[in-house]
């Protein structure tokens, strides 16, 4: 069962975790399927921006009795139906990048969830490093959403700035639907470097808005650039400044699977894959290993198999994906920089040891 939208019913809304998803049972099927029997991709949507929605969107997906559960496209969807992906006792591999506050936070760890996106903290340590290490870079400004996943991750920053002995030189949020960021770029005028891990409609705008106030300074976002940049809400010159943190970049990694990876996807949806799209084709290869090591679909079995399993071979963003502790199953996180033609490039890689057991 996937949690997500497709393009056309929110704002938010974009094709790339379905798409994926569609690539990997195709694949599966076409190899036998699991255990013999054909693999079925159903669909509930999942607002990403309205937690109360997404949580009955949640409910009404449990209510289709699906086997397993993927997806979720934003943490704060994912942390507000933590409380019912535990009741419903479905094992659910996330997509969304919200193992911070669900895993680690307040909202408690669930033993039903596993993160196919890399832990939050990851994404930040590979970002502040880079900026601090690589650009040497003392001025850095943080910019993001004022809802779960911009905050956890600007509180997450400032800590890491903190222990190198810096402060944010301006620290910004606002709300996802804003159209106009004018004063928030201009509180960045003077930074070395920005970290910006947003959604990809209000970072088009950040980019452009940099630019038309003359703050020529490198921007680190997620994987909203690939997103901002896929869907052409960013072109030429904005462009020039701008990195994704991101687990994997099809469009412009060197390996063969990847790339392999990325042609297939878009002679079959005539877009360029993304992280996501990668991320979440993967998670449903985790699926069937997980069914096949369970020895069937009882979810207690599979819940059990999910801690055992180790995925290679036929998945694309990770060389291995192998449940932690923490439930995190990659490790892995790339720095890619973009041209004012659209084209990236992988300039750094970054891999991270295994998380412990979250804790109360």
């Amino acid at each position: 069962m996937g949690l997500w939208e497709i393009k056309g019913e929110s704002s938010q809304a974009i094709n790339d975790y379905h798409d994926g998803a569609v690539l990997a049972v195709e694949d599966i099927n076409a190899a036998g399927g699991i255990m013999g029997r054909k693999v079925v991709l159903d669909r509930v949507a999942i607002d990403p921006l309205n937690p109360q929605k997404a949580t009955s969107q949640f409910l009404e997906a449990v209510d289709k009795d699906p086997d397993m559960l993927i997806g979720f496209p934003s943490a704060t969807a994912l942390i507000s139906a933590k409380g019912q992906i535990d009741r419903s006792g479905i094992p659910l591999i996330a997509t969304a990048s919200a193992s911070t506050a669900l895993r680690f936070g307040s909202a408690g760890a669930s033993e039903w969830a596993w993160y196919v996106q890399p832990y939050d903290e990851f994404k930040n340590q590979a970002a502040v490093r880079y900026v601090l290490e690589d650009l040497k870079a003392t001025k850095v400004g943080l910019m993001g959403t004022n809802e779960a996943y911009g905050t956890t991750n600007i509180k997450s920053q400032t800590a890491l700035l903190q222990a190198k002995g810096l402060t944010p030189f301006a620290s910004r949020t606002y709300d996802a639907t804003a159209t106009d960021l004018t004063q928030h770029v201009l509180a960045m005028k003077g930074a070395d470097a920005v970290i910006s891990f947003t959604f990809p409609n209000p970072l088009a705008i950040e980019m452009k808005q940099f630019l038309q106030n003359g703050i020529d300074v490198p921007v680190f976002s997620s994987s909203s650039a690939t997103l901002a940049v896929n869907n052409k809400l960013l072109t030429g010159e904005p462009l020039k400044n701008l990195h994704a943190v991101v687990p994997c970049d099809p469009a412009s990694s060197t390996d063969a699977k990847v790339k392999a990876f990325g042609e297939k996807y878009k002679t079959k949806f005539n877009e360029v894959a993304t992280s996501l799209a990668a991320g979440s084709y993967d998670a449903v290869w985790i699926a069937k290993a997980a069914i096949e090591k369970a020895g069937g679909t009882d979810p207690a079995a599979i819940k059990k198999a999910m801690s055992e399993i180790n995925v290679t071979g036929n998945v694309i963003c990770s060389g291995s994906y192998k449940a932690d502790a923490a439930h995190m199953m990659n490790r892995d996180m790339a720095i890619v920089q973009y041209a004012a033609d659209g084209s990236s490039k992988e300039i750094k890689r970054y891999t991270f040891e295994e998380l412990p057991a979250a804790t109360s």
